[in-house]
């Protein structure tokens, strides 16, 4: 059951969100938990898609964003930049700008994915080329002037900060060519996690995949549980902690501002 503290705007759950028919795609529902209307976010867009066997994305690239999706359920053909791979529970796909992609679901439960857009994508259809080949203008786009430089400025979890914390990196730069996200696998002992800090130039989201999550976003407290998502801004004081003897794993995705934002 969830307590006053989970009532947090910066908590969300996509229990009671409605859903929505993308573009672009047949037989899927989206319900958009993380984004500026629902909390503010400048650099990401966070939802949970559900598509239904047979259907799925037309194939498609984004010019200026990349795209993360973590699939919890189901089985599907991904396809990107040409090569086709099964899909399944509980791997993470990053698709960089400018590379087309697409999926298709062949199993008969639904297909359900947490998706991941930065800077976001709200259905803007300026944000989106179908395409038919690897040949179609904007493929592989490429990085932006300073893009190196910045990434290397990011913040790391070596601070004093951080304690009983451990962040595995997912997605990035070095790993899959990430410019705009990361995404780490995160392991909390029991009170474990960062005293009182303030980060500028990006925002982040927490998916508490078991155990609580617990602390404070811009003075106000917070409570999350299995299955919910944290969002924390840029530039707001934040803390948090694992209360439980089991500790907390989760997922943290963490966006930046980028040249256009900032």
């Amino acid at each position: 059951m969830m307590t006053a503290a989970t009532q947090s705007p910066y908590v969300r759950s996509a229990q009671g969100v409605a859903g929505y028919s993308p573009a672009n795609h047949t037989g899927t529902s989206n319900q958009r938990l993380v984004s500026r209307d629902t909390v503010g976010a400048k650099y990401m867009e966070v939802l949970i898609g559900t598509i239904v066997k047979g259907h799925g994305a037309t194939r498609h690239f984004h010019p200026g964003l990349e795209q993360a999706g973590f699939m919890f359920q189901g089985a599907g053909i991904s396809e990107m930049d040409g090569a086709e791979t099964e899909a399944r529970p509980g791997v993470w796909r990053h698709y960089r700008k400018g590379v087309p992609h697409r999926v298709t679901v062949t199993s008969d439960e639904p297909f359900v994915t947490i998706v991941v857009y930065a800077p976001p994508y709200a259905e803007n259809r300026e944000a989106v080329v179908l395409c038919e080949d690897n040949s179609s203008p904007g493929h592989a786009a490429a990085s932006a002037l300073g893009t190196q430089s910045a990434i290397a400025k990011r913040p790391r979890f070596d601070s004093p900060h951080y304690a009983g914390a451990r962040f595995e990196p997912i997605i990035n730069a070095e790993k899959s060519g990430a410019e705009h996200m990361e995404v780490f696998d995160v392991h909390l002992a029991v009170g474990g996690g960062t005293s009182l800090q303030t980060l500028l130039g990006m925002e982040q989201v927490f998916f508490v995949r078991s155990g609580k999550l617990v602390g404070e976003i811009a003075g106000e407290t917070f409570e999350a549980n299995p299955g919910d998502f944290v969002f924390i801004p840029d530039g707001v004081s934040h803390a948090y902690t694992a209360p439980d003897a089991s500790g907390t794993e989760a997922f943290l995705i963490r966006a930046f501002a980028n040249a256009e934002q900032e």
